[in-house]
C-alpha cells in the first residue's frame, strides 16, 4: 500500500534537509538538472519535486537565479484541546479495500463518547494536515505516515506540545511515539519460509521505497534475509538485485518491472517476496503480457492481504495484516493517552500476522 510516486521521495529527503536545519532559510537548493543527476530521475520527476516544495511554502523560486528555502513560519499549538473528536490521517484515499483501520478505531470509540474525522493527503499535503491538525482543538491524531523520515520538524512539535498522538504501520525515526504496527519481522520471515518450504533456493524482494525510509517495510526485509540466513541461502547476486529494485519509479512503472521480471528470469530467481500485495499484483499481471506465467515460471508471495488478493487470477499468496484490529489498538492507546496522560509510559503494539496461501506458490 505503500506506492509513492519517486518525486515525493525527493520532496521527503529535501524536506528533511530544510526541517534538520542543513538547508537553512535563503540557501539555494539543487538546480532541476542536479537534482535529476543525484536522483538519477527524469528532469519531469525534479521539477515536480520542486513545484511541491513550493505548494509547501517551504521554498521560493526566483527565475534565472534559481530556488531558495523560505524561513520558518512555526505553528503553536492551542492551550486546550476542547473538541472530542479523534483526527485520522492516512497516505491514500480511505478505502475498506487496501485496510480497513476505520472498523477497528469506530468499534473502539462506540465504546467512548469521542468521534471519528478521516482525512486523507492525496488532496492535501502531509505536512499541511499536520499542521492545521496541530492548532485544531482535536482532542487526538492516529497517524498512519507516508514514511519514517517525512515531516520530522513539524512532528516533533508535536512531541514537543504533548500532543496525544499515535503512529500506525511505522515508527517515526528519533521521535519515541506510540506506535500500533504489525509484526512486520515475523511477516517478512514467515513468506520467505513458505517458498524455502516450497524448495526455492534463489528469493528476491522487491519494495515499493527504499528500505531506510519506511519502518514497516525495513522489518520485513530483515525478516526475509533473517529467512535465508536461517536456512543458509544468502545469495550476493540476488541481494544486489534487491537493492537495485528497492524503489519503485512512478513515472516508468511499467518498464521498472518489465526489467525486474527479466532480472529475475535471467538470474534464475524462483522465488519473490512482494513487500506488498500491490506490487504483487502487478509483477502477476505484466507477467502475463511477457508470456510468462505464475507460479509455473516464479513464485510469489504478496504482504497485506488486501481485498483484490483473493480476487486477482491466480489468487495470491501473502501475509495477513490486521487492519481492524490495528484500529482497534490504535484508538484504545490514543485513548488512554488522552484520558490518562500522567500513567506509566505505554508499550508500542505489535499485531500477529497470518500466512495465507492460495494460488502464486509453487513446489519445486
Amino acid at each position: 500500500m505503500e506506492q509513492i510516486p519517486l518525486y515525493q521521495h525527493i520532496v521527503n529527503a529535501l524536506t528533511a534537509k530544510i526541517e534538520s536545519g542543513e538547508l537553512q532559510a535563503g540557501d539555494q537548493l539543487p538546480t532541476e538538472a542536479e537534482i535529476s543527476k543525484e536522483y538519477n530521475v527524469s528532469r519531469i520527476t525534479s521539477k515536480r519535486a520542486l513545484t511541491e516544495l513550493e505548494n509547501a511554502k517551504l521554498i521560493h523560486r526566483v527565475q534565472g537565479k534559481g530556488s531558495f528555502v523560505n524561513a520558518a513560519k512555526a505553528p503553536h499549538r492551542p492551550v486546550s484541546r476542547t473538541s472530542k473528536e479523534i483526527l485520522l490521517i492516512l497516505p491514500f484515499s480511505h478505502n475498506p479495500g487496501l485496510g480497513d483501520y476505520e472498523k477497528g478505531i469506530n468499534e473502539y470509540l462506540a465504546t467512548t463518547d469521542y468521534t471519528l474525522n478521516i482525512q486523507s493527503n492525496t488532496i492535501v499535503s502531509q505536512r499541511k494536515l499536520l499542521e492545521s491538525a496541530l492548532q485544531s482543538t482535536n482532542s487526538g491524531l492516529i497517524f498512519y505516515p507516508v514514511s519514517s523520515i517525512s515531516d520530522l520538524g513539524i512532528l516533533y512539535q508535536y512531541h514537543l506540545a504533548k500532543y496525544p498522538l499515535v503512529t500506525m504501520d511505522k515508527c517515526i525515526e528519533g521521535i519515541p511515539f506510540l506506535s500500533v504496527v504489525s509484526d512486520n519481522f515475523g511477516g517478512g520471515y514467515q513468506a520467505s519460509k513458505h517458498l524455502i518450504e516450497n524448495n526455492h533456493k534463489k528469493i528476491a524482494f522487491i519494495s515499493s521505497l527504499k528500505v531506510e525510509n519506511s519502518s514497516s517495510i525495513r522489518e520485513r526485509y530483515f525478516g526475509y534475509l533473517k529467512a535465508l540466513y536461517d536456512h543458509s541461502l544468502i545469495d550476493y547476486s540476488v541481494s544486489d538485485l534487491t537493492d537495485r529494485y528497492l524503489t519503485h519509479d512512478n513515472d516508468n512503472g511499467r518498464e521498472y518491472y518489465i526489467q525486474f521480471i527479466q532480472s529475475v528470469m535471467a538470474q534464475g530467481i524462483t522465488g519473490i517476496v512482494a513487500e506488498n500485495d500491490l506490487i504483487a499484483i502487478e509483477i502477476i499481471q505484466i507477467s502475463k503480457e511477457l508470456g510468462l506465467s505464475v507460479p509455473d515460471d516464479f513464485s510469489v508471495v504478496g504482504f497485506d492481504n488486501i481485498h483484490l488478493a483473493g480476487f486477482v487470477e491466480p489468487k495470491l499468496t501473502t501475509i495477513s495484516q490486521d487492519f481492524g484490529r490495528m484500529g482497534y489498538q490504535a484508538a484504545q492507546s490514543l485513548i488512554t493517552l488522552i484520558e490518562s496522560p500522567n500513567d506509566q509510559p505505554l508499550e508500542h503494539v505489535v499485531v500477529p500476522v497470518q500466512l495465507i496461501e492460495r494460488q502464486t506458490v509453487k513446489k519445486l
